[in-house]
This record gives C-alpha cells, sequence and structure tokens, in this order.
C-alpha cells in the first residue's frame, strides 16, 4: 500500500490512514472494528472512511477524526452507550 501517512492498530486489527484522507483496515473484525459493514475478518485492507484526519486503534474498536473536526467510532464501545457493537462507523462527538 502507498500514500500511508499514519498507522494504528487495536488488538488484532490494523488501520492505515492514507494522504488522501481516506482510512483502510484490515484483520479481525467480530466486533465490526474494521467498520466495513460486516463482521467478516479481512486479510487484505478494505476502505473505510474519507476526509479523516487522524486514527486510532482500540482492543475492539476504532476512531476516526474527520476534517470537520467530528469524531467517528466503529466496533464494541460498552463505554459510550451500552455494551454495542457497530460494524459502521457512527459520530460519537460534533467538533
Amino acid at each position: 500500500m502507498s500514500g500511508v501517512k499514519a498507522v494504528a492498530a487495536g488488538a488484532y486489527h490494523s488501520l492505515f490512514l492514507k494522504i488522501d484522507g481516506t482510512v483502510w483496515a484490515t484483520g479481525f473484525n467480530d466486533y465490526g472494528q474494521l467498520g466495513d459493514g460486516n463482521l467478516l475478518s479481512r486479510a487484505v485492507p478494505v476502505q473505510i472512511m474519507s476526509g479523516v484526519a487522524a486514527i486510532e486503534g482500540g482492543h475492539f474498536h476504532s476512531l476516526f477524526l474527520k476534517t470537520d473536526g467530528t469524531v467517528w467510532l466503529t466496533g464494541s464501545h460498552e463505554w459510550t452507550d451500552g455494551n454495542l457493537q457497530r460494524s459502521v462507523p457512527v459520530k460519537v462527538f460534533e467538533g
């Protein structure tokens, strides 16, 4: 993969932020932490979002700071709204 400006890792997944602001993810996905809309693990990176400024990988979740200042989360996030799992990113903070 070329054009990568940042990487982040969770327990069993990896995130790649490219120079163009797109995010790509690969690895374990049983909790939806890849954010690609399903729970299938991926051996090859898949594109998740665009317009992203920063990424962070958690144990079984992923966080994305978009260029508009909003924060998005996918995966298992019991600390935000109960023991929920999301397989697509949801906005959790309006900047």
